[in-house]
């Protein structure tokens, strides 16, 4: 019989979704979100809308957690310590349901760099500490964990990626554009990117065409520096594309996605779509970008625009061993980053849990 299992989360992303579904077949799954935007919606699982209010910066569930976790044989919780009412499931004593948490590990934002330094830390362990399992979205927590004084074998990695179309064959000619995918907030850096780019158009009649995929604060800016610079047809602006597949064909046209100062789950996007994923040495990351190999599976490049053109420059001159980063990416993601992967891991530390709790109950 398949473990009743819990996710409390936060919405169901469309990334998350074709994990949710892996899940459900070896889990009798149900998943909690705490955003109205996704009652009422249907999806291949089971899910029940978790109210919340906040305090401060921290956020308690209007349901009693404990009440409802005891319907189930295992929780998973975002590993988010300022979820109060999530992290304290973890510490009632003989509970009859196993606790994992699942996250990044780390302090990590758009404000905040990853992995700096948190006052936090402490409390990330204490938590981690009376947990059944914990999963993180890259290997980079273990050792930290591990030094904390938390027991080796109750840490689990769970490669964060997403699910991408996948074809038996890439057209490695088509691959000339260049492209932006993701929301337009400022502090991913695209007006690095358009910056880099007006100077490379200026220098090259024959250079391709940059592709933005997004739509979002900044885009009043984007269109009003294309019109000033005269990229208007060179830089197309193609707005929020949901659709994997309508993604895929611009991906199979590019050779390169440019993210400046963000390292997403775009990376693996681009990686499964055999495309060069060219970020920042020092960009946002919730772990994605341990991902890339420095022009074996992608390219990083110091975070100036002087560096950005020599990157895009050097993509432009030499295609055929762009290309080879190319197949090297799509290589690594079939092989180490499949949504199959991700979501086996997950199983993993959920039977570990349910094993582990079992046998804290009996003792």
């Amino acid at each position: 019989m398949k473990p009743k299992t819990l996710i409390i989360y936060n919405k169901i992303w469309p990334y998350r979704e074709k994990i949710f579904e892996l899940l459900n077949e070896q889990l009798d799954l149900t998943v909690g979100f705490n955003d109205p935007a996704y009652v009422g919606k249907k999806f291949k699982f089971k899910t029940i809308y978790l109210p919340t209010t906040n305090v401060g910066p921290f956020v308690f569930h209007k349901n009693n957690l404990r009440r409802l976790s005891s319907k189930y044989d295992a929780i998973i919780g975002l590993f988010d310590i300022h979820w109060i009412s999530l992290m304290t499931l973890s510490l009632l004593p003989k509970r009859n349901y196993s606790v994992s948490f699942w996250g990044i590990g780390v302090r990590a934002s758009y404000e905040n760099k990853f992995d700096s330094t948190s006052r936090w830390d402490k409390l990330r362990f204490f938590f981690a500490k009376s947990a059944n399992s914990v999963i993180f979205y890259s290997s980079y927590p273990l050792t930290k964990y591990i030094n904390g004084g938390i027991s080796k074998e109750k840490l689990f990695v769970a490669n964060n990626t997403t699910e991408v179309a996948i074809r038996d064959t890439d057209n490695m000619e088509n691959k000339k554009n260049f492209l932006f995918v993701g929301t337009l907030y400022p502090q991913k850096g695209i007006e690095i990117l358009l910056e880099a780019y007006s100077i490379l158009f200026k220098k090259y009649q024959t250079l391709p065409g940059l592709n933005i995929i997004g739509d979002g604060p900044e885009l009043s800016k984007i269109k009003k520096y294309i019109e000033m610079n005269g990229l208007s047809n060179a830089v197309t602006l193609h707005g929020s594309i949901y659709d994997r597949n309508r993604i895929a064909q611009y991906y199979d046209e590019s050779i390169a996605c440019i993210s400046p100062n963000q390292a997403g789950l775009s990376v693996l996007n681009s990686m499964g779509n055999a495309t060069i994923f060219l970020t920042s040495k020092d960009a946002i990351t919730g772990g994605e970008i341990f991902n890339i190999s420095d022009k074996e599976t992608g390219l990083f490049f110091d975070g100036t625009v002087n560096s950005l053109v020599e990157k895009m420059e050097w993509i432009f001159l030499n295609k055929e061993k762009a290309l080879e980063i190319c197949q090297n990416a799509k290589v690594f993601y079939l092989e180490n980053r499949l949504p199959q992967m991700m979501a086996q891991s997950i199983v993993d530390a959920v039977f570990f849990a349910l094993r582990k709790n079992k046998s804290h109950i009996a003792n």
